[in-house]
Formats: C-alpha cells, sequence, structure tokens
C-alpha cells in the first residue's frame, strides 16, 4: 500500500470551480484589444495637435518592459545569490499606426524626426527638444483604466517602410514606427515613488535620529 505525501496545506489551491469563479466576477482577464494610447510630442513638434489622431488609430503596439541586472554576490562562502546591481529598460517600442488617405500620421513622425536634425546643415538637435513623452493604458471590459504606464523621453527612432501591392486593394496602409526611450513609470497614483519633500523630510528624521543615539550613554543603550 502507498504511502501518502504529507504536505502543510492539504487542500489544493488552484480548485477549477475556485478558479472559473475569480475571472467571472467583475475583475476578469486583462483583454490585449482593450487599451489607450496618449502621444504627447515635444513642444516644438509643428503640427502637435495631430498627436491626438495618431493616439487613436494604433492597432497594434508593446508594453514596454524592464528587468534587473543581477551578478553573483562573491562575499558569501558556498552557494552565491544572485544580488540586484542595476536596472534595464527594455528601450524601445513598436507601433502599428493606421494611416489616413493623406499620410498624415506618418507626416506627424517624420516631423518629430526632424526635430533631432537639420535637413539644410545635417547637425543634429539637443536631446530636450526632440523628446516627448507617452501613455498606455489596460482598460477593462467597461473602458475603466485599470493601469497605466508613462513612458519618458521618447522620440520616433524609426519610420519603417510600406508595403505598396495591388492584391491588397482592401488593406488599409499601416506605418510601422519604433520609439525610442529612456525609462517608464506606472501612473497608479497609489504607487507613486516619495517625493522630492518626502525624501527631505525622511532625511531630517533619519539624521535627528542618529543625533539622539549619538548621545545616548552606553550604559543606557545596553538596557
Amino acid at each position: 500500500m502507498a504511502i501518502l505525501p504529507k504536505f502543510p496545506e492539504s487542500t489544493a489551491f488552484g480548485v477549477l470551480n475556485n478558479f472559473l469563479s475569480e475571472y467571472h466576477d467583475k475583475n476578469g482577464y486583462a483583454l490585449p484589444s482593450r487599451y489607450e494610447v496618449m502621444v504627447y510630442p515635444p513642444p516644438k513638434h509643428p503640427n502637435p495637435s495631430t498627436a491626438r489622431n495618431v493616439s487613436i488609430r494604433v492597432e497594434a503596439l508593446d508594453m514596454p518592459g524592464r528587468a534587473l541586472n543581477t551578478s553573483p554576490d562573491s562575499n558569501r562562502y558556498g552557494i552565491q545569490p544572485e544580488i540586484v546591481d542595476g536596472i534595464t529598460f527594455a528601450g524601445t517600442i513598436g507601433l502599428t499606426i493606421q494611416t489616413s488617405s493623406d499620410l498624415e500620421e506618418r507626416v506627424f513622425f517624420e516631423s518629430w524626426q526632424e526635430l533631432a536634425w537639420n535637413r539644410s546643415t545635417w547637425n543634429v538637435g539637443y536631446y530636450k527638444d526632440y523628446v516627448g513623452t507617452m501613455e498606455i493604458y489596460i482598460l477593462d471590459i467597461n473602458n475603466n483604466r485599470r493601469y497605466g504606464v508613462k513612458i519618458f523621453n521618447c522620440f520616433p527612432k524609426e519610420v519603417g517602410p510600406i508595403s505598396l501591392s495591388y492584391t491588397q486593394a482592401t488593406d488599409i496602409i499601416k506605418t510601422p514606427i519604433t520609439m525610442e526611450y529612456n525609462y517608464w513609470e506606472t501612473l497608479d497614483i497609489t504607487n507613486q515613488p516619495p517625493s522630492l519633500l518626502d525624501k527631505v523630510l525622511d532625511t531630517v528624521i533619519t539624521g535627528a535620529e542618529r543625533n539622539i543615539n549619538a548621545n545616548i550613554p552606553k550604559v543606557l543603550s545596553r538596557l
């Protein structure tokens, strides 16, 4: 007779009925087709009003990612754990833009690129003059924003080629765009990094505690 193994929890967590009921409530699954994109070009863009049309015609895009850089902790004996020594963001986002008959969406990104270089002198521009921002939101079935990220210091690194053919008469022209960016942050107001004032107060409090501890007699500190 087989002896059954013993575990701290005897009941399975992922029971099918519980699994199904969890995703039939108001939360449900996040769907890749329910999203909202908002593109904000730099202030010097010649046609900033076109950004709204561009935003609503983003047919497909990539949600940005990030990764923690790690290295072995050589200060420990035995099995050395991997410790974090930095953070890396993906760097680029791919967009597919549905294009109107006058290709204003493509012209929008071409004009944005020309803020980075001068067509007459071929000199490059200042970084602050050609970077903008983007916001990406995940929506639920009621079009409520459930998750969002803000992408900082982005610009159209590449305006991709468009394939033309007589065999696709029923399709529309789509412009591939590769956006370069510096980093991104979540837009959840309950998950924001501390403000400058919070950091100052934390520094003051920490410094005061350090001074108090330094002035406590050693006899009392042993108690």
